[in-house]
């Protein structure tokens, strides 16, 4: 069972994700600069396909394969298949609204078809043999399923940010172990379904976030939740066994482990070729304006709703049924945006984002 339904939908999510437009653009020119050394196609092949995993509303989605339309137009006129993929429970409507606006192609070019498929990550979408270009921005950092472990001292499975302490939270080395070898495993199923899917030469362009040697994406924005969740707890308005027992299923690997089953697991090694791998403190929207302008309450308000666009479907649906308040969600996430505003310092996030780009071999 996937470990979440998807982003939050309505709009909200392409409303609220400009960091991670960032964060995959970082990496864009590497495959546009990959597209114009693909070898020549075949004279059976009738088109190029495209298919970007994970593609949410769609609006980073389809601002993606814009550009890499745009620098497969420069090799030929081939027609373009373009398929945007998410979990069935996404919102495929507002997908369909960004592809059509006003009930035209919002993709002008005549010889570009579109496609929707609803299926995860770490198994197979497509057709043996059948992929000429695989994305992957912002989604597979997000557990296949969640492992059978326990993390009561924190609710993400990673080391606790030690420039947010709070008594209480606390993650051994030995409680994240099950996880790193869920998220190993988690990317050999997923580097196994690409393997089958791309033509030999094809290229896969995986970007995630993750954390470097100094920082992780997970910090500021798993201190926030913490903290709220924690608050509630202590207020009686959350028993404490659920901060116990939630947990955000999220993996902040660095390079070395993006790239660990391509190197160590001999089917994938034999299956691509490591082109490029890099780790980088991408821009953060709201934080640019917040050091262009000081303004606290903006800086909190677009900060919470970056925040609660990924992080709502996970927690919604873990709250228990019967709890003392009604519209605990709203309130959580006006407790997040009310202890940025007051704690900016203490909640400092940084973008990592980490990416590779392979080769079918």
């Amino acid at each position: 069972m996937p470990t979440t339904t998807g982003m939050k939908g309505g709009g909200y999510y392409d409303a609220n994700s400009r960091e991670q437009r960032s964060a995959s653009q970082a990496f864009l020119p590497w495959l546009e600069t990959a597209i114009a050394e693909l070898p020549e196609p075949p004279p059976h092949q009738q088109s190029w396909n495209l298919l970007d995993i994970g593609s949410s509303e769609g609006a980073n989605a389809i601002f993606t394969t814009e550009r890499l339309i745009t620098a497969l137009r420069k090799k030929n006129d081939l027609p373009v298949w373009a398929f945007f993929d998410d979990l069935p429970t996404n919102d495929f409507n507002q997908m369909f609204l960004n592809l059509f606006p006003a009930g035209k192609p919002v993709i002008i070019d005549n010889n570009v078809y579109t496609a929707a498929i609803g299926g995860s990550a770490f198994g197979r979408l497509v057709p043996p043999a059948s992929l000429h270009l695989a994305t992957t921005f912002n989604a597979i950092g997000f557990f296949e399923t969640r492992p059978v472990a326990s993390l009561p001292g924190f609710i993400l499975p990673m080391m606790p940010n030690p420039q947010a302490p709070r008594e209480g939270v606390q993650v051994t080395e030995e409680e994240l172990i099950p996880f790193q070898n869920q998220a190993h495993q988690d990317l050999c199923h997923f580097y196994r379904a690409r393997a089958a899917e791309l033509v030999p030469a094809g290229k896969l362009l995986v970007q995630i976030f993750g954390r470097n040697e100094i920082h992780s994406t997970g910090h500021g924005i798993s201190d926030v939740l913490s903290d709220a969740l924690l608050d509630f707890v202590e207020a009686d308005m959350l028993p404490r066994a659920f901060y116990e027992e939630f947990l955000f299923p999220a993996s902040y690997r660095n390079t070395a482990e993006l790239i660990a089953p391509i190197e160590n697991v001999p089917e994938l090694k034999a299956a691509f070729r490591i082109d490029q791998v890099d780790a980088r403190d991408v821009p953060v929207p709201f934080n640019e304006a917040f050091t262009a302008n000081g303004d606290r309450a903006a800086w909190a308000r677009s900060y919470t709703g970056f925040l609660r666009a990924f992080t709502e479907p996970v927690l919604a649906a873990a709250l228990p049924d019967k709890l003392p308040q009604e519209n605990t969600v709203e309130k959580i996430y006006q407790r997040i945006e009310r202890l940025l505003q007051d704690h900016p310092d203490r909640y400092e996030f940084h973008f990592i984002s980490i990416a590779t780009l392979l080769t079918r071999l």
